[in-house]
């Protein structure tokens, strides 16, 4: 007999059915919340360490990583250090290259940033049309990280920026309820950090000009947040498609005075619209 018929066949006899606690969740979220958090395992260590490296381009884009490297620098066993690279590679952040027997960080030439732009603008502009407003702690979730950003603005972190950034954004693709949407702008925000931490890099030589970046984003943010407040679903598919083309545009206008060849970012607006 299976477990379900004997629970039923219980239930049908008499026999006592313990009595739900609605409270139970309540108490068992306060007390999971005021409980120290587990330690990280060394691989986890290794990964969380590994990744901002990457990001913030300490490791530049083409090195090699390897298990040696990882077992030298981080003093992980070989199936730590494995399983790493083998997270890593799946985060889309390592590459395996066969042909020159290893792995290597993720390229970042034209091509690549193409793709992550254009990845971008499609997880916006999808974000902006299906943003739910009717999330109760949407709004007060997305000020509370609005105020961690800006502290690390005001310590010009880059790493910590790209973090809450990455946050803000996907605590609105949270609200949506779809896990495959939500993979996918997951990674694709991965990507975006490690982009805007060389775009900040490269307008480090012109600092009024990160000043007023920083300030944009901002109050971008601001205009987000009160599009969802108002739930003015036109506002949002304006600001966030717009808000997501910034990166774009603030490449090419640093490449634009550079001795490079030719830079084939061709990447028009994305209009998901209804034509109907």
């Amino acid at each position: 007999m299976s477990r379900s018929s004997k629970v039923e066949t219980a239930g049908k006899a008499g026999t006592a059915q313990p009595r739900r606690d609605p409270a139970a969740p309540a108490r068992a979220a306060k007390s999971a919340k005021g409980a120290p958090r587990a330690k990280p395992s060394q691989t986890d260590a290794a990964l969380d360490l590994m990744r901002s490296k990457i990001i913030d381009l300490t490791l530049e884009p083409g090195s090699r990583i390897d298990e040696p490297l990882l077992i030298k620098e981080f003093k992980l066993g070989r199936t730590p250090a494995r399983e790493a690279i083998n997270r890593l590679v799946a985060e889309g952040l390592v590459n395996i290259v066969p042909n020159r027997g290893g792995t290597y960080v993720r390229g970042l030439d034209f091509r690549e940033i193409g793709e992550v732009v254009a990845a971008q603008q499609l997880a916006e502009s999808i974000l902006a049309q299906l943003c739910r407003f009717e999330d109760p702690t949407l709004v007060v979730d997305l000020e509370a990280i609005q105020d961690r950003y800006i502290r690390e603005v005001e310590q010009r972190t880059y790493l910590g920026i790209t973090s809450v950034n990455e946050e803000f954004h996907l605590r609105m693709h949270r609200s949506i309820g779809n896990s495959f949407f939500f993979e996918f702008a997951q990674s694709t925000h991965r990507h975006v950090r490690r982009l805007l931490v060389l775009i900040y890099k490269m307008e480090e030589a012109e600092q009024n000009v990160l000043d007023d970046q920083f300030e944009m984003n901002l109050d971008e943010h601001r205009q987000i947040i009160e599009a969802i407040r108002k739930r003015d679903r036109a506002r949002l598919k304006d600001l966030l498609p717009a808000h997501a083309r910034q990166a774009q545009q603030r490449l090419l206008r640093l490449l634009s005075g550079k001795a490079i060849g030719p830079l084939s970012l061709d990447l028009r607006p994305l209009d998901l619209t209804d034509r109907t």
